[in-house]
């Protein structure tokens, strides 16, 4: 992603680059002087640094925690609009495709580069699953006694709402976990912005905002 940026750059090119580098720490983000030369020189290069945490002893104002669908709404609000190009260790990669694909973004217009070669046989690697408007699911709202039929792509939040039952609920952004229930059969796509623990999920919870069924759930709702 430097390269191209640089590439820009050095041939007097007006660019329109949304450039978002995410580190451990402010020390770790790489090339940062360089990139923030040419961002200084040119109109059309606008940088984002996100860190998970800062370094010891020096403050921080920038973005902080793990990338996710708010920062990236506060940094480009027309996403939707634009090509994506992402380069990084794999959980990272897909942690952005998921991000995106549940925000509805064109995923014809992402791009990727892995840090690491690509495996020797590619059909031995599982492509993302994500929900297809065009698929129809069924969720099983186990204490209620009901079962509704929905789209792939609407939420069990939104299903449960539909059918008059009532998830306690906050944010509706994956946030606040006032949504969280448990999930006892089959799978959801659930993209979060930090209102679920990863200790949570392993017990087969899901925060209701955020899941879309893949296929039959059942949920104790």
């Amino acid at each position: 992603m430097v390269a191209m940026t640089t590439w820009l750059y050095d041939s007097g090119r007006e660019p329109d680059i949304v450039f978002i580098n995410c580190a451990r720490r402010p020390s770790e983000i790489i090339l940062r002087d360089r990139m923030e030369l040419m961002a200084s020189r040119i109109v059309g290069i606008d940088l984002k640094w996100v860190v998970e945490e800062p370094d010891p002893f020096r403050p921080w104002t920038g973005y902080g925690g793990m990338f996710n669908q708010i920062m990236l709404d506060l940094m480009a609000q027309d996403y939707l609009e634009r090509e994506v190009f992402c380069c990084g260790p794999e959980p990272f990669m897909r942690a952005v495709r998921e991000a995106l694909a549940g925000l509805g973004y064109d995923m014809s217009r992402y791009h990727q580069e892995s840090f690491t070669a690509e495996p020797g046989h590619a059909e031995d690697v599982p492509e993302d699953v994500i929900p297809d408007e065009q698929n129809h699911a069924e969720i099983a709202f186990a204490l209620s006694g009901v079962t509704t039929r929905c789209s792939e792509t609407d939420t069990i939040l939104a299903a449960a709402k539909a059918a008059g039952l009532v998830i306690p609920s906050g944010c509706s952004m994956g946030i606040c976990g006032t949504c969280k229930v448990r999930k006892t059969e089959d799978q959801v796509h659930m993209v979060h912005n930090g209102g679920i623990t990863d200790e949570d999920v392993e017990d087969g919870y899901i925060l209701a905002c955020c899941s879309k069924p893949l296929g039959r759930v059942s949920v104790e709702a």
